[in-house]
C-alpha cells in the first residue's frame, strides 16, 4: 500500500466518523425536542400533578417523589386528540410508572385511566377519589 493510498483511506476514514457523529447529533436534539413537547402538553401536566398530590402515591413510593425525565407514549392531537403516556416516578421505598389514557374532543381532555403501578405491584387509581 502507497503511502497516497494510507492518506486517502485515512481521509474517508474520518468523513465517515464526522458524518457518524453529525447524525447522532441530530437525533439526540430530535429526542430532546420530542421530550419536552410531551411534558408541556395537559395530559402530562395533569397526570402528573394527580400523582404528586396523592397521598397514597406517596404513601406507596415514599417521599420525597420524583418524577423521571424521560416519558414515553405520545401525545396527538390531531382530530381533537389522543393521549397514551408512561410516566416513571421514585420516591426513596419503590418506583413506579402512570399510566394515562385520554382522549380530546372539543377542546377538552376526558381521561380514560390514569393509574399508578407500583414496582411493587400495586395499583393506585387517581380518576377515584
Amino acid at each position: 500500500m502507497t503511502k497516497v493510498n494510507k492518506h486517502e483511506r485515512l481521509k474517508t476514514v474520518g468523513v465517515l466518523v464526522g458524518i457518524l457523529v453529525f447524525v447522532s447529533i441530530v437525533c439526540m436534539v430530535i429526542s430532546l425536542i420530542s421530550v419536552a413537547s410531551i411534558r408541556t402538553t395537559e395530559p402530562y401536566r395533569h397526570s402528573v400533578d394527580l400523582a404528586l398530590k396523592s397521598p397514597k402515591v406517596r404513601e406507596a413510593l415514599g417521599e420525597p417523589v420524583t418524577v423521571g425525565w424521560l416519558p414515553q407514549g405520545a401525545v396527538n392531537v390531531s382530530e381533537g386528540g389522543e393521549a397514551q403516556l408512561y410516566i416513571s416516578l421514585r420516591g426513596t421505598n419503590a418506583s413506579a410508572t402512570i399510566r394515562v389514557n385520554a382522549t380530546n374532543r372539543d377542546g377538552t381532555w376526558k381521561y380514560w385511566a390514569i393509574r399508578v403501578d407500583t414496582d411493587r405491584g400495586e395499583r393506585i387509581d387517581l380518576l377515584k377519589p
